[in-house]
């Protein structure tokens, strides 16, 4: 580093940095830092001797600084004493205050106790004259406004005995407060069990004069009011419930026998509308009316008649008086007085969706009687799961399929209870159909053009599953893993049939069997993917009406499906395989017989030359027809279902591939045969000439087509070349009928054509 005086004040970290990051040793570190004392030295002796005279003048200048300092310490000394002096004169005033503050407090805390005092006494002697009062009059209008004004005291005497608690006098007070509480609420009880009770026999009798109930209806809006005051609403919706509903709900469900064991849904079906009719008849215009006498600001507010009076009470009642009706030990019966239930808590809900607008408190009437507990407790009554598990075990029991326990047993969890869809466990498939059930199984058969027996079953148990005597709503996810389930017991049926199919010796009795679970796979996967739309309607969250919800719930159950069937491609291709290899077997069988027979027709017989393609080849694929009028014939049973075009266009590429490569080994062969035939005896005739003579070489070995050989434009003349010829005329004619089925030969079959080509006209 050079010596730079510009470089202060000097930072020690940053230039220890700089260096370390350079990469300087201590040595050269110490012999930089040397040349800079040195340079700042020399800065320092050059500024001395610059300006010598302001250098001397150092000292001068600071001379007397030390007495001009003590002159000015002796004032401030004293002023610093002056300011502590006061400070203890204003902390003894402050003092002071404080105490006579703390005493003024003092006498106002006693003054508002002797207030408390006067003001609770007052109050308790103005309560007791009203309640005195009440009991003289005669009228109620009189007397209920008699115990509006009590109730309005009761409550400035909480106030203050809560304020005084623990005072002499309030402690004294509080047996007098207590007589005058009690008088005040059994008379509150009293007054407004008879107005309810009152309002329920005009509500219901025949003729009502709507003057007297509007007038009941005020009467008992000022006992809410009354209530409401003392903050005793609960007390008041308890009476309302056990003096209007109460005895309804006993005589409608108290007198049912068999506490609702087995009971007929149609009768279950009355009650309800019975209680409904009720319900609009009493708690609609009594709501109505006390809506009309009491304001939003009166006090009204954290009342919840529909919920608190009406439906706790009819929920209760059900509850206590009908619980077996909430067990599904008939599942039929269970099921319609479940949905009975459903439309009942719908159907009142909308009662009283007009009448609780001055009630809600910010939240609305539907929304308190969700969070109720007695609602809660009434869809928790409902034994769903157990009503599921019956109508598994009748969906499972009509499946037949003894061998599909062990799977069953490998993943269980649905007898449990459990819901959990992404992994779907398999039931047990032990029992048999019953007569009745298999009769069941035609009209499925006929609706979905099916032919075996498996797919019908599956059907029937899917659409079982979701069908309106069966399905509920809460159950969605249990019918829809029982769906799954039902689908994987028929892929492992299907499954087990075409493997013992395939492993038998095909004949056409196992290959139409084949065709058939073949084309019942495809029918059952169109129908299922029809199902799913109705499935999506009947589960809660496709119910909004939003397309994108329902169209994200088709494509996650299409999902569900395609992975529960998914095995049945692999063996549907398998499946296949096995009946195109018995057409091919089929078709092939006579070729060999045939292209001899070819052969002996021109050999010594002196016969024209061909013209015509072989009788037999118009007739290689009369299997494959065969089995295209029974596709036919089964895509006829159900034009939905896109199994002819498909089967049969596989069918035919597979059979068309085989048959022509087939056709080509076995044509090759003969014209190798016949080449070799026409070479030795070529050999034989040049041994008869002599040794000297010249073999020619082009119809030696082994070549189909002999080196120099080319029929094209003129007849053959020998047997061999009308043999030849016949060949390419069979070739032509196959390929042509290959054509005409719309596939493409084998790559084989192709290469053999076009090396004869040269036999052709």
């Amino acid at each position: 580093m050079e010596a730079d005086e510009t470089r202060l004040p000097f930072d020690a970290q940053e230039y220890a940095a700089a260096a370390y990051a350079q990469g300087k040793s201590l040595t050269d570190m110490q012999t930089e830092l040397s040349e800079q004392l040195q340079s700042v030295r020399r800065s320092l002796y050059s500024l001395i001797n610059e300006r010598y005279q302001d250098f001397l003048g150092l000292g001068t200048s600071l001379s007397g600084l030390d007495t001009s300092i003590a002159s000015l310490r002796e004032p401030l000394t004293e002023i610093k004493g002056e300011i502590q002096s006061a400070h203890l004169e204003l902390q003894t005033e402050l003092d002071h205050l404080d105490s006579r503050l703390a005493y003024r407090t003092q006498l106002r805390e006693k003054k508002q106790m002797l207030r408390l005092f006067l003001d609770l006494g007052q109050l308790l002697e103005r309560a007791s004259m009203i309640l005195q009062e009440a009991k003289a009059t005669t009228e109620q209008t009189d007397y209920i406004k008699c115990l509006e004004r009590a109730a309005v005291d009761l409550s400035q005497i909480r106030y203050f005995a809560k304020k005084g608690e623990g005072l002499p006098f309030v402690v004294n007070a509080q047996p007098r407060i207590e007589q005058v509480e009690q008088s005040l609420l059994d008379a509150l009880e009293q007054f407004l069990s008879s107005c309810a009770k009152r309002y329920v026999e005009l509500a219901t009798a025949s003729k009502a004069e709507e003057v007297d109930m509007y007038e009941m209806a005020r009467n008992i809006a000022q006992s809410l009011r009354a209530y409401s005051a003392v903050e005793e609403t609960d007390k008041a919706e308890l009476i309302l419930r056990s003096s209007m509903v109460q005895p309804f709900a006993k005589r409608i469900f108290g007198s049912q026998p068999g506490r609702g064991m087995g009971l007929d849904p149609a009768k279950f079906s009355d009650m309800l509308q019975q209680v409904l009719q009720f319900v609009k008849a009493v708690g609609v215009p009594l709501i109505r009316d006390i809506e009309a006498h009491m304001s939003a600001s009166s006090g009204s507010t954290g009342y919840h008649f529909a919920t608190h009076v009406f439906w706790q009470e009819i929920a209760t009642s059900m509850m206590d008086s009908l619980p077996l009706v909430f067990v599904p030990g008939m599942p039929a019966r269970f099921h319609k007085n479940y949905q009975t239930a459903c439309s009942f808590v719908s159907a009142f809900g909308d009662v009283f969706s007009l009448a609780d607008d001055a009630f809600k408190d910010g939240v609305s009437e539907y929304e308190v009687l969700a969070l109720d507990p007695t609602f809660i407790e009434f869809h928790r009554k409902w034994q769903l799961l157990a009503y599921f598990s019956i109508q598994k075990k009748l969906i499972v029991g009509a499946l037949e399929d003894s061998n599909f326990k062990d799977i069953h047993e490998a993943t269980p969890g649905l007898e449990n209870g459990q819901n959990d869809v992404s992994r779907p466990q398999t039931p047990s498939m032990s029992s048999k159909l019953t007569k009745p059930n298999r009769d069941k199984l035609e009209p499925i058969k006929r609706e979905n053009g099916l032919l075996t027996e498996q797919a019908a079953q599956a059907l029937w148990a899917v659409s079982r599953c979701w069908s309106r005597d069966v399905y509920l709503v809460p159950l969605a996810a249990n019918f829809w893993q029982l769906t799954v389930q039902v689908l994987l017991w028929y892929q492992h049926s299907v499954e087990k049939r075409i493997q013992q199919l395939i492993q038998a010796q095909i004949a056409d009795s196992e290959t139409d069997q084949l065709l058939q679970h073949i084309h019942d796979t495809y029918a059952v996967n169109a129908a299922v993917f029809k199902q799913i739309r109705t499935i999506c309607q009947l589960i809660p969250i496709a119910s909004a009406h939003d397309s994108e919800g329902e169209k994200s719930m088709i494509s996650s159950l299409g999902t569900a499906v395609t992975q529960a069937l998914a095995p049945l491609e692999a063996l549907v291709r398998k499946a296949r395989d096995a009946i195109a290899s018995t057409i091919v077997s089929q078709c092939t069988a006579n070729l060999v017989s045939n292209l001899r027979r070819t052969t002996s027709q021109y050999r010594h017989t002196n016969r024209p030359p061909p013209t015509a393609a072989s009788s037999f080849v118009s007739k290689l694929f009369t299997h494959m027809a065969t089995m295209e009028i029974k596709i036919d014939s089964m895509e006829s049973s159900n034009g939905s279902v896109d199994f002819g075009s498909t089967i049969k266009q596989i069918m035919r590429n597979r059979v068309a591939k085989d048959v022509s490569r087939e056709f080509a080994k076995v044509c090759l062969e003969t014209l190798v045969t016949l080449s070799k035939t026409e070479a030795s005896l070529q050999r034989l005739r040049s041994k008869s000439r002599g040794a000297g003579a010249r073999i020619d070489t082009g119809y030696a070995g082994d070549l189909p087509v002999p080196p120099g050989i080319d029929l094209r434009g003129k007849a053959p003349d020998t047997d061999n070349d009308k043999i030849r010829r016949q060949i390419w005329l069979d070739v032509v004619q196959l390929s042509q009928i290959i054509s005409d089925y719309g596939v493409e030969p084998s790559d084989e079959f192709s290469s053999f054509a076009q090396l004869i080509h040269p036999f052709g006209k």
